[in-house]
């Protein structure tokens, strides 16, 4: 008699090959959750600066006063607020808002700190208003604080912004602030 070749799988290799898949899959699933975790903080500190930087090329295409405004909902200024809205002047209403960010599920464990709620450019694209906003914080409270990756977006006097880690302290880093 001639033996027959095996082909497929045994049971035996097929339950070693789901372990071990088990097993990548639970050492990768926590990395997985922070790396989503901080990438909402990065989208929504990133639609920020694209708010703000959307306020200063409005201000000088306009050549008038735009404005920026961290709300809470519509144009219920709030320091804390996760949404923004970009405004005519330095009134928020439905009339005058150029542009409105809802952060909604995707600002989900997302904290925003910006000490002041607004920032007006002129027509210059420079900061026209006293007491602006100057930096904006942002962190993921969902995480360990071990675990978290802050950013920071600052808006120099000039209009410029620059988004930043602010756990980095290290001279000469590019991503310190």
């Amino acid at each position: 008699m001639i033996p027959r070749a095996q082909r497929g799988f045994g049971l035996i290799e097929a339950m070693v090959t789901i372990a071990v898949l088990a097993i990548l899959l639970a050492v990768a699933l926590p990395s997985y959750q922070q790396m989503i975790a901080n990438g909402r903080t990065r989208t929504i500190a990133e639609s920020f600066r694209a708010g703000v930087d959307l306020a200063r090329a409005e201000a000088m295409r306009r050549n008038l006063p735009v404005s920026f405004a961290v709300v809470s909902s519509a144009c219920t200024a709030s320091t804390s607020g996760t949404s923004w809205v970009v405004f005519r002047g330095t009134a928020c209403s439905d009339a005058t808002t150029i542009q409105r960010f809802d952060s909604g599920a995707s600002g989900a464990g997302v904290t925003v700190d910006s000490g002041n709620t607004q920032v007006t450019f002129g027509g210059m694209g420079m900061v026209a208003a006293s007491n602006p906003i100057t930096r904006i914080n942002f962190t993921n409270t969902t995480l360990p604080e071990t675990q978290r990756r802050p950013l920071r977006l600052t808006i120099n006097a000039g209009g410029q912004t620059r988004l930043c880690d602010p756990g980095v302290t290290t001279s000469g880093d590019p991503r310190a602030c």
